[in-house]
């Protein structure tokens, strides 16, 4: 890092927070820096005065004379080193050109069989790491000693000090908003009662977005200890963090927020038995309650929204009530719940209320019965985002159901996009998926619509990276190389088999 560069990073760090510190030169450049450093009263002006003569220096060529650090030698490895011919160059081509999910694989085979990676293939798996957060938890196994040895030397790889979750302290100092949170998130799930103090020291120094941010790190842990906080928050000065605070204390379902709620909806919920049947109804409030606003309800509507006045109360009012407290209240099932909503004047608002509360409680009942309603014109949801609640045999029943109805509903290409997002980098589909994928995969090569799907051709080869091994000759057999439309994915297929190959070399060689 240059000297310039280094005097902007405490620059956006703030002079209100930490004073700045110039940083060292040697010669002429050295000598002017500290005489400024002495001369100037204000930091601010330093740091302008700092930068205008490191920018004239950096113009004219310009460069400060450096000590070269010693640094003492790398320590030995005290796990084996692969040095397997095929399993290195496998391990050296899975690094160059392999998907995401075969690099964890290939890093978790060598963690289970206590082996490290090979000193040539270190920096180029740590640069991965460094551009791919969800890598890093699976590289600080294998680097060993060499490793870490690396890390200290090089920035970028620093990364890997941070996986030991050791807090640095310095991070919450004079880091960006973004390390602050990771320092406070980390913080929350290690002391939460110290990280919600921390938090409640800092609000009156941070800014609405920063606020916001720390606030949301709550959600890990969150318990009735955190309500005083988050009470308070309620009163914020920006709508963001009051919004915030509300959907935090709106999955306590024991709070006072929660039961003010609940006092509010309640009398508007009404039922009555009907000969043998009994009949709910629901009307919204006639009018808004000033109070209201002291909980993050909001009394006017966006132009855009397509709720009226009162359905966006209720909407606000009923998003904040724990999806459980709708069963008691009616005695129906979700399922019922959402045909009498879907029947009702008010559905739309019902429905957004619900799925809001749906993904804020994760609850996998209610996503499957809203997966299983038709969707509306008025009222859409992401499927796929609901699908992800589900257990895995729940999920792939929706797969599998998706391939019957063919690319009716939504290409393969997109299909196994979500698949793979939904499995990580790290968790095979079931034999009968796979197989199921492949052969309809096969069978739609001769649609011509096929040689249009691109999205097909990457999300088929990380699809075989997720595979279990007995549906390797699948992915292998059965291609249709006579059909038209096979010439456009014969690169796909090559890199499924190269995949297919890959895999058999480190289940032999780490198994």
């Amino acid at each position: 890092m240059s000297l310039l560069q280094q005097l902007a990073t405490q620059a956006l760090i703030g002079s209100e927070r930490t004073s700045p510190s110039l940083p060292p030169a040697q010669g002429a450049l050295g000598e002017l820096l500290s005489e400024m450093k002495t001369t100037t009263e204000l930091p601010d002006t330093l740091v302008l005065r700092a930068a205008g003569v490191l920018s004239i220096g950096a113009l004219a060529g310009f460069e400060p004379l450096t000590v070269a650090p010693t640094h003492s030698p790398s320590p030995l490895a005290s796990r084996p080193i692969p040095d397997n011919k095929t399993l290195l160059n496998t391990l050296h081509e899975i690094l160059d050109d392999a998907p995401q999910p075969l690099w964890v694989e290939a890093l978790q085979a060598l963690a289970r069989c206590e082996m490290q990676l090979p000193p040539r293939l270190l920096p180029a798996f740590l640069n991965h790491g460094a551009r791919h957060k969800e890598l890093r938890p699976h590289l600080a196994p294998v680097v060993g000693e060499r490793g870490f040895w690396l890390a200290g030397l090089n920035p970028d790889w620093a990364y890997l000090f941070s996986q030991s979750q050791v807090l640095e302290e310095h991070l919450w100092e004079t880091g960006t908003r973004e390390q602050r949170t990771a320092f406070l998130q980390l913080q929350r799930q290690q002391d939460p009662a110290a990280a919600r103090q921390r938090l409640q020291d800092a609000l009156g120094d941070t800014d609405a977005r920063e606020r916001a941010l720390l606030t949301e790190t709550l959600r890990t842990g969150l318990t009735l200890e955190d309500e005083p906080l988050l009470n308070r928050l309620l009163g914020d000065r920006s709508k963001e963090v009051r919004q915030v605070a509300a959907d935090l204390l709106a999955g306590l379902s024991a709070s006072g927020y929660v039961q003010r709620m609940i006092d509010r909806v309640k009398p508007q919920l009404v039922s009555e038995r009907k000969l043998l049947r009994k009949t709910l109804t629901l009307e919204p409030p006639e009018t808004f309650d000033p109070d209201w606003k002291q909980d993050a309800i909001e009394e006017s509507r966006a132009q855009s929204e397509p709720l009226g006045q009162r359905g966006w109360w209720l909407y606000q009012l009923a998003r904040t009530l724990p999806l459980s407290w709708w069963e008691q209240a009616t005695g129906f099932t979700p399922a019922e719940l959402l045909k009498w909503a879907q029947g009702s004047d008010w559905s739309l608002a019902l429905l957004r209320a619900w799925h809001h509360a749906l993904l804020r409680e994760a609850n996998r009942t209610w996503a499957g019965a809203l997966l299983a309603q038709p969707s509306t014109k008025e009222f859409s949801f992401d499927g796929f985002k609901l699908i992800n609640l589900l257990s895995a045999n729940e999920q792939e029943d929706f797969w599998l159901a998706l391939l019957d109805a063919g690319q009716k509903q939504i290409a393969h290409g997109d299909l196994l996009a979500r698949v793979v997002q939904s499995r990580g980098l790290e968790t095979q589909v079931s034999t009968q998926l796979a197989r199921k994928v492949f052969q309809r995969i096969k069978k739609d090569l001769a649609d011509d619509q096929s040689k249009w799907d691109y999205t097909l051709r990457n999300s088929l080869v990380d699809f075989a990276c997720l595979i279990p091994p007995d549906c390797f000759a699948d992915a292998i057999h059965g291609w249709p190389v006579d059909q038209p439309n096979t010439q456009f994915f014969a690169d796909t297929v090559a890199r499924v088999l190269r995949v297919i190959e890959q895999r058999k070399v480190l289940i032999e060689h780490l198994s």
